[in-house]
């Protein structure tokens, strides 16, 4: 379902945008359409990379700590999450009283 709305441009740039649809024998609207869509499908894949970009340097940080500091136990790390947890929920029933 297409919606009605109104977008204000400069008239260079309409002039530029009417000339690049009829060159392709399209409405504006169909060409704006298709430029809005074209944008936020790069956006997305920019957004992508960067999330991969993160996890690669977090990869490497983990990498890296292990070389250091050797492989930190499953179990040990179940314990400090249990006492992180402990000491949060008696952080929030001593602020709730």
């Amino acid at each position: 379902m297409l919606i009605r709305t109104q977008v204000l441009f400069e008239e260079e740039t309409l002039q530029k945008l009417k000339a690049a649809a009829e060159a392709q024998g399209r409405s504006v609207s169909d060409f704006v359409r298709e430029l809005v869509e074209s944008g936020l499908e790069h956006q997305r894949q920019q957004e992508l990379q960067q999330f991969e970009a993160l996890l690669d340097k977090l990869r490497q940080i983990r990498e890296e700590n292990v070389a250091r500091f050797g492989e930190v136990e499953p179990d040990l790390l179940e314990k400090v999450r249990e006492e992180r947890s402990g000491e949060i929920e008696q952080w929030l029933s001593g602020t709730s009283s």
